[in-house]
This record gives C-alpha cells, sequence and structure tokens, in this order.
C-alpha cells in the first residue's frame, strides 16, 4: 500500500504524541473524583477556585453512604466567626477573670459578733425553808426583779422546751435570713428560762403561769416594762409576726422607730464585713512582702498605710453604729404589777 506525504505526516504526529504521554503517565495523577477538601468546600456553599460565578442548578444525590468531611484548612485571612459543625461541641469563651476580694454570704468576724443574742440565765436565790418543806415558788415580782436586774431596756425572755433545749428555735427561724431579728434583741434584755420552769416547785413558776391560757403555755415573751401587757409568741409565729411584736414593744420605751434603725444598722454590718474583707487581703499582702522584701521596702509601707486608712473606716463605721443603737430609751417604770 503506497502512503501519501499527508498521511505518513499523521501517522508520524500520533506516534510522536503516543510516545510523549508514555514518559509523561508516571507524573501525572490517577484519574478519579477531586481532592477532598474540593468536595468539602461544594458542599459548605464555598465555590471552588476557577469555578463560574453563574449558579447551575444541582442534580439530586443518589443513595449512598455518606463520605465523612475533612475539617477546612484554617484561613488566617478569614474575619468572621467560623460556623461550628453539627453534632460538635460549641467551644465556650470564658470571660476575663476579675481580681480584688472574692465574692461570699458569710457574714465578716465583726458582723458575726453583732449577730450574737447575748442571753442572760438568772439563777433563783437560795431561800431558807423549815425542815424539809420546799421553798415554793417565788412571788411574781421578785421573779421580774431578779430577771430583770436593773437593766432598763425591755424584756425578752425565752423558755427551753425538750426539742429545742440548747438552741434559739423558738426565736429564730431555720430556713431564713435572721439578721434582722438577732439585731432587734440588741434593744431588749434577752433572759433564758430552762425548761422545768414550768415545774410548779420551780422558784420561776409563777413567771409563766400568769401567762399559760387555753393555748397553752408560751414559748416567748416580750414585755415593755413591769406594769405592761406582755407580747408572747408561741414559738411557731412567722418572722413577720415576730418582727411587729419585737417593734411594737420597742415602741413603748424608745422614741426611736427601731425598723429604721436596724435598716441603717444592716448597711453598717456590710460596711464591716467590706472591711474585714479588705483588711484580711491587706494583711497577707504585707506579711508576703515583708517576707520577700523586707519590712521597710516602699510596698511594705504603701499595704502598712493602706491598713492604717482602713482603721480609720473602721473606727467611722463605729461611731455610725453607735449613733443607730441609740434610740432614746425612755426611764424604767418604779412599779411592779402585781401577780394576778
Amino acid at each position: 500500500m503506497k502512503t501519501t506525504p499527508i498521511a505518513a505526516s499523521a501517522i508520524a504526529a500520533f506516534a510522536f504524541s503516543t510516545a510523549a504521554l508514555a514518559q509523561c503517565q508516571p507524573h501525572m495523577p490517577p484519574p478519579g473524583p477531586p481532592p477532598l477538601t474540593t468536595w468539602t468546600a461544594k458542599a459548605t456553599g464555598a465555590p471552588s477556585p476557577g469555578a463560574p460565578s453563574a449558579p447551575k442548578p444541582a442534580s439530586p444525590a443518589g443513595p449512598g453512604p455518606a463520605t465523612p468531611k475533612a475539617p477546612m484548612p484554617e484561613n488566617p485571612d478569614r474575619t468572621g466567626p467560623a460556623t461550628p459543625t453539627r453534632g460538635a461541641a460549641t467551644p465556650v469563651r470564658m470571660g476575663p477573670r476579675t481580681g480584688g476580694i472574692a465574692l461570699t454570704f458569710e457574714r465578716g468576724a465583726t458582723a458575726k459578733e453583732r449577730l450574737k443574742v447575748d442571753w442572760q440565765h438568772p439563777v433563783p436565790p437560795a431561800r431558807k425553808t423549815e425542815g424539809t418543806q420546799a421553798a415554793g415558788p417565788m412571788p411574781l415580782d421578785d421573779v421580774l426583779a431578779l430577771l430583770w436586774e436593773n437593766d432598763p431596756r425591755p424584756l425578752l425572755v425565752l423558755r427551753e422546751c425538750g426539742d429545742c433545749k440548747g438552741s434559739d428555735d423558738a426565736l429564730l427561724s431555720r430556713s431564713l435570713k435572721n439578721d434582722k431579728t438577732l439585731l432587734l434583741t440588741k434593744w431588749f434584755r434577752t433572759v433564758r428560762v430552762p425548761q422545768h420552769v414550768v415545774d410548779p416547785a420551780h422558784p420561776f413558776y409563777r413567771l409563766f403561769q400568769s401567762l399559760s391560757n387555753d393555748t397553752g403555755t408560751p414559748h416567748v415573751f416580750l414585755l415593755a416594762h413591769p406594769g405592761a401587757e406582755a407580747v408572747c409568741f408561741n414559738g411557731a409565729q412567722t418572722q413577720t409576726q415576730l418582727w411587729k411584736g419585737l417593734a411594737d414593744v420597742l415602741a413603748v420605751r424608745y422614741a426611736k422607730d427601731a425598723n429604721k434603725a436596724v435598716k441603717e444598722w444592716l448597711a453598717v454590718l456590710d460596711t464591716f464585713d467590706t472591711i474585714d474583707a479588705r483588711r484580711f487581703q491587706l494583711q497577707e499582702q504585707l506579711n508576703e512582702v515583708r517576707a520577700s522584701e523586707g519590712p521597710d521596702s516602699a510596698r511594705a509601707k504603701k499595704l502598712a498605710e493602706s491598713l492604717g486608712k482602713l482603721k480609720e473606716e473602721h473606727d467611722e463605721a463605729l461611731a455610725r453604729e453607735a449613733r443607730i443603737k441609740d434610740l432614746g430609751l425612755a426611764p424604767m417604770p418604779g412599779a411592779v404589777a402585781a401577780a394576778k
């Protein structure tokens, strides 16, 4: 078969192309789907490099196992927020930690000293008896005089019982804050008597006998003065009822409003708490600085100066507290009511 010049040229070109393809074959990537990162970009809606900007209709996806997506490479130029992958935990950004005194709900040492009931425990006097006969209960006037013991404040008496012995449960709430109650008791002479005071043989028997009625014997009673009518509580009273009774009795003997004063006093207790916490912090810092830099270092002197200013604030709070506590107590009436 005779070959024309044109056919010979075509055959030669085909042979050259085949040889070149065979030579470059080891360096070419194998045929198959595009890289995984390209699929991920398409799945999230990001265009691939070089892809046309015009949208194309998407063909329905056929059934088949889902191919796991590799995480997209971090883009340092991206300024917008990253969209978390569904099912992955979203990181939570923590706010900055603030320095200073840690917040606490516990009162400081100074306030705690104010929030204690100053209980008095009167002891019956020894009395002479004839033979083996018991002395019996004292007259009510003598009992009241012994319980008051020349203290001009109104009287608050708590009688213990089998369930509340050694506690203040008959006066205080187990579930509510008692700061207001405890401060109101500071304007009373607070007396605690034992459980067996209701025994007819006890010297103080007439104290609660005069207050007993069909509802029982009270656990707590208030007395503005010896001749006043007693305000009684059975131990199951609400906090609001107790506050009203305390304030009503105080209004009989004091010129100023106890409710207003107790609010101001509670604010002073908050000031004491702040001062106590700050003083503890400064003292700890001063001890560390003296140990590491010496007692005469500049930091040690500055911390000592801060402690001195804090003492001035404490003294000012004490003076403010003293003014609040002075409600203007009226003199005690001299007559003592006789037992009925």
